[in-house]
């Protein structure tokens, strides 16, 4: 904009160039009828020699102008001389006044123009001493009318120049923004985007130095790009100039900053001589995204008259963080998406709640640092109280268990406000997780499947802060981790009812299989004893004979209840077929085994009764001992035979086999 402003003030030197050169050439044509006129040809010559040197120059476009202005007082001087030497008051060289006064309408303000006239006035009076002659006085008067109306005209010229200058500045400064706009699409970081506008700001505005920087939600600002300063890092604009764009939300400006207090984050503006400072807040709509600011030594213009500039400068850089945000929330919901995939994939395709827990928690802790995680399950019609079901800290697994929920934790508080939890630095005293250390941050997430609240996850970290993108990604992961532990739950429900005896609800002959085989491997890798009771009713037979099957399925049931209340938790139950019952013992030796058997059989002997009829009900027990390399199969023949050889050595007895 300013080299094309002096191009045209350049076209006008030109003008006024080739006027002066046509003023001397008619000069030195009419000297040629006049005395003395070779004084005059030495004036045209040493003008035109002059001129020459100006035009090889004309590559600097200010030498013409400065040329034409220093003549002036010259052409007046040699006006005058000539005059003198031709005539005088006879002379008609001083119509060459009236250019010398248009060329002062040009390049003077009012104030100087009013000087140059009086001195070209008095230059004549003195050059034609025509004092006494009144038409002196007439030629004085119109030279001077001349001087006021060239003036007027002058200066109406130059505010219509002004005036379609500054009509047209902001057309240009909008052409030079979009020009900004254009080039800055082909540039991928923010920094780097930020740094061209800032380049492109110090052309326009005709500055030194410029920064731009990002509200943070630590209420801080984070500098995004600078040009002349000493700006890095992070600062809190209390303690800076930026405080009054951040509160006023319009552009802030400071005329003379050695004038205003001094404040802790100068950026260096003071010591490099900057005084001049425009703040420009970046607007997101009505919020308040960060500070575009340009600095300098004072100008002649004030930096916040350049609002068209400023304002569009800044909407660039939001548009650009708009961008970078978008795009960083695109990258983030991708990466989401493909690791949900991945933790979907996993969790849903298993169906053990131990594996199932297992795998979610390692899929969790391969994207989030994670020290401790847990998985709690609410226990239907007990309010009071969780299962948790899975927990990890620091290493090691613990086993469930049934714990009560204490008022205000962060647990009770998901679970009744169904909305996840991010503690930061504020933990209290909940002893959250195994080891009972208190975390630095945790992540509390509901498990909700179909809108009811199934249970919590929970994340935990003894070393970083978690942040709101942590806790968006274990909600999402908790969402579909409350179907595949919904899941889990239905197919241990349908697993047990498939190993569970409808009647006696202990396990059935497929359940006994399964925890023999495993009962077997477990002794043998542990080099442990083992043991297996078969009991077999001896009175089943007459009770459905005689009473009818309600009766036996009766005695079948005490007879599981007595087995129940007789073993141990870690020993297994289950009704094998019809009146037979089988007993796994791990860690169990035949005589400890022999025991239990007859603390059973004693409790059955001849205690059921039916109707107010008791029968004589007795069982038969047959024991055995797993010694390798015996099998699961002849483990249970071995007890088979023993159960046998009671019932012929007369029945309601404990036979080792």
């Amino acid at each position: 904009m300013r080299e094309q402003s002096i191009w045209q003030r350049f076209e006008t030197d030109d003008v006024i160039w080739a006027s002066r050169s046509l003023e001397w050439t008619l000069a030195a044509i009419f000297a040629v009828t006049v005395p003395f006129r070779w004084v005059v040809w030495i004036i045209v010559g040493l003008y035109w020699a002059a001129s020459v040197i100006v035009r090889q120059h004309r590559h600097n476009k200010n030498m013409l102008s400065r040329f034409n202005m220093v003549m002036i007082p010259i052409d007046v001087f040699l006006i005058s001389v000539g005059i003198h030497i031709t005539g005088g008051f006879a002379s008609q060289a001083f119509l060459l006044y009236t250019l010398d006064l248009l060329f002062l309408a040009v390049y003077s303000s009012i104030f100087w123009a009013a000087w140059g006239t009086l001195g070209i006035l008095l230059a004549y009076a003195l050059a034609s001493h025509g004092w006494n002659n009144p038409q002196f006085w007439w030629r004085e008067l119109i030279l001077g009318f001349l001087g006021i109306t060239a003036t007027a005209l002058g200066l109406s010229m130059r505010q219509t120049i002004r005036a379609l200058y500054n009509s047209s500045l902001p057309m240009e400064q909008i052409q030079a923004l979009k020009s900004l706009q254009e080039s800055v699409v082909k540039l991928s970081s923010l920094p780097a985007v930020v740094q061209t506008i800032l380049q492109t700001g110090l052309q326009l505005l005709d500055i030194e130095a410029g920064y731009a920087a990002k509200w943070t939600t630590s209420g801080k600002l984070k500098l995004i790009a600078q040009i002349g300063l000493d700006v890095e890092g992070e600062w809190d604009p209390r303690e800076s100039y930026e405080l009054p764009a951040l509160t006023s939300l319009d552009i802030t400006y400071f005329k003379n900053l050695a004038s205003h207090e001094s404040v802790k984050v100068g950026h260096g503006l003071l010591s490099r001589g900057y005084r001049e400072l425009v703040l420009v807040p970046l607007k997101d709509g009505d919020q308040i995204i960060g500070i575009l600011a340009f600095a300098g030594v004072r100008k002649k213009t004030p930096l916040n008259d350049h609002r068209v500039i400023l304002e569009g400068l800044a909407d660039m850089v939001v548009n650009q963080i708009r961008f970078e945000g978008a795009q960083a929330n695109s990258l983030k919901r991708g990466r989401l998406l493909a690791v949900l995939e991945r933790v979907g994939r996993i969790v849903n395709r298993n169906l053990e709640m131990e594996t199932l827990l297992r795998s979610l928690h390692q899929a969790v802790a391969d994207e989030l640092e994670t020290d401790s995680f847990f998985v709690a399950l609410t226990l239907p019609n007990d309010p009071g109280h969780i299962l948790m079901q899975y927990l990890y800290d620091e290493g090691k697994e613990y086993p469930p268990e049934v714990l009560a929920i204490g008022p205000g934790t962060p647990t009770e508080q998901v679970l009744l406000r169904n909305e996840p939890l991010l503690l930061r630095d504020n933990m209290g005293t909940s002893q959250l997780t195994g080891s009972f250390r208190v975390p630095k941050s945790a992540i509390f997430s509901p498990l909700v499947y179909e809108g009811r609240i199934i249970g919590a996850m929970s994340v935990q970290s003894y070393r970083i802060d978690y942040d709101d993108d942590h806790m968006e990604f274990v909600s999402s992961v908790a969402s579909q981790a409350a179907i595949a532990i919904q899941n889990a739950q239905l197919y241990q429900k349908t697993e047990s009812i498939a190993l569970t005896d409808y009647l006696t609800n202990l396990g059935n002959s497929r359940h006994f299989s399964l925890v023999l085989r495993s009962a077997v491997d477990y002794a043998v890798a542990t080099n442990t004893a083992l043991s297996l009771l078969l009991i077999d009713s001896d009175s089943l037979k007459q009770i459905n004979d005689r009473y009818g099957h309600i009766a036996g399925d009766t005695h079948l049931q005490i007879l599981a209840n007595v087995i129940r209340r007789s073993i141990r938790d870690r020993d297994t139950a289950c009704r094998y077929a019809g009146d037979e019952f089988v007993i796994i013992l791990p860690e169990t030796e035949l005589n400890e085994a022999l025991r239990v058997g007859e603390r059973i059989r004693r409790e059955m002997d001849g205690k059921f009764a039916w109707k107010d009829s008791m029968i004589g009900a007795t069982i038969s027990v047959g024991a055995a001992e797993f010694h390798p390399p015996m099998t699961a199969e002849e483990l249970f023949a071995a007890a088979d035979r023993a159960m046998y050889a009671a019932k012929r050595q007369g029945k309601n007895r404990v036979a080792a086999g």
